[in-house]
């Protein structure tokens, strides 16, 4: 569903670590808020109560703002081309046009919890996540303490109801308070594209801003943020 254009990627970097490819197309699009999906999926969401009733764009998309009351749905379409570095290597040689590589990818994990049809088990999703934190330190040397200085953080924050016990932002920061602890978490830079492009059932769009924000050293800003909600912090 709306993490399908990240698992993608990681079953890519799957067959290239495999062996099985040495170039991977992801391609991702959809249409939720289109006038023939919309009527299904938003009635969808508005018998869960995940859906905001907000007539106004500046009052309906609020990450992590206290007065959210539910997610806009979202619609676009992203691509990415993976490949091994051997290969890369190789069309530098034999390619007339030279290309940049934007980005590395070091590290992919994803898990099942089977814990809910709607919702997240937080605590899996800390253990998961610190499970994560530990390969990446093992492997590549990257520590929980230069991420949470020098990385960021794309949140996948819908504007679900501002519930410190069950909202997406609410589950997400408990996880990364059980993986980072709160002094490390106080450091890291927690962003969010759904406030510009609403929720996608199919698309990503934070793996895509992610390579850009790496190239460009730009942040995008949390649109319409006014109100904290205490649970979350600062």
């Amino acid at each position: 569903a709306c993490a399908g254009t990240t698992q993608a990627i990681a079953m890519a970097q799957d067959m290239l670590i495999s062996g099985r490819a040495e170039r991977v197309v992801v391609v991702a699009g959809d249409n939720a808020s289109g006038e023939t999906l919309l009527p299904w999926l938003g009635s969808g969401f508005r018998a869960l109560g995940a859906a905001t009733t907000a007539a106004a764009v500046e009052d309906a998309a609020l990450p992590f703002d206290k007065r959210r009351s539910g997610m806009l749905l979202g619609a676009g379409g992203i691509g990415m081309v993976l490949e091994t570095e051997l290969s890369c290597m190789e069309r530098r040689k034999n390619c007339a046009n030279n290309f940049d590589v934007k980005a590395r990818l070091l590290a992919t994990q994803y898990s099942n919890s089977a814990f809910h049809g709607a919702a997240l088990d937080r605590k899996h999703i800390g253990t998961e996540l610190s499970r994560f934190l530990a390969d990446v330190e093992l492997i590549h040397g990257i520590s929980k303490a230069e991420i949470a200085t020098h990385g960021v953080y794309f949140s996948h924050e819908t504007c679900t109801h501002a519930s410190s016990a069950s909202s997406c932002s609410g589950n997400e920061v408990a996880a990364l308070r059980a993986a980072f602890g709160d002094d490390l978490l106080s450091k890291l830079l927690i962003l969010n594209t759904k406030g510009f492009t609403g929720h996608p059932m199919g698309v990503s769009f934070e793996d895509v801003t992610a390579v850009e924000v790496l190239l460009q050293q730009i942040v995008p800003p949390v649109p319409n943020y006014k109100v904290k909600d205490d649970y979350l912090g600062d």
